[in-house]
């Protein structure tokens, strides 16, 4: 059974997030859920890059967000990047991707 956490409490999850670092939030999301599932990892979209987290318990869908920085350019021309933890989104679960109940354990015999 999913626990249904209210919009207050998906700010201040996200919020307490945000001011990780990402490793440690990578962990701190495991340890919300034993069910936990990492959906995507580093994923480039446009000038970030996603990591997703699905908490199937909590009903929660978690998006870690890197941005791109360039550090500096080589003599052979050749830029140095690096990844910068900037924020947490926190949101619930759409309705399409939640599982829906097995029909069998509704009927009856």
């Amino acid at each position: 059974m999913p626990i249904i956490m209210g919009q207050y409490e998906i700010d201040e999850l996200a919020k307490r997030l945000a001011k990780m670092r990402f490793n440690r939030a990578k962990w701190h999301i495991r340890n919300l859920d034993p069910k936990c599932r990492l959906d995507i990892f580093r994923v480039a979209v446009g000038n970030e890059w996603h990591t997703r987290y699905t908490l199937p318990t909590r009903n929660l869908r978690i998006t870690l967000v890197e941005r791109r920085e360039v550090r500096a350019v080589t003599k052979r021309g050749l830029e140095q990047t690096r990844f910068r933890y900037v924020e947490a989104r926190v949101e619930p679960i759409p309705e399409h991707l939640l599982p829906k109940p097995r029909e069998e354990a509704f009927l009856l015999t």
